[in-house]
């Protein structure tokens, strides 16, 4: 049960947090496709110094 309301305020939160600034919001979601592209491309080169 506490999981669930954990997660519809999570929800909330976000929905609420688009509403009032969006461009913030899209702000934190450039961030976050920043930090995974650069996590992924990080990866990926530790894997390839394996294959030289």
């Amino acid at each position: 049960m506490a999981k669930k309301t954990g997660m519809v305020l999570l929800i909330a939160f976000v929905i609420f947090f688009i509403v009032n600034s969006p461009a913030d919001a899209a702000a934190v979601v450039k961030n976050i496709q920043h930090l995974l592209g650069h996590g992924f491309a990080s990866i990926s080169e530790f894997i390839r110094s394996f294959r030289d």
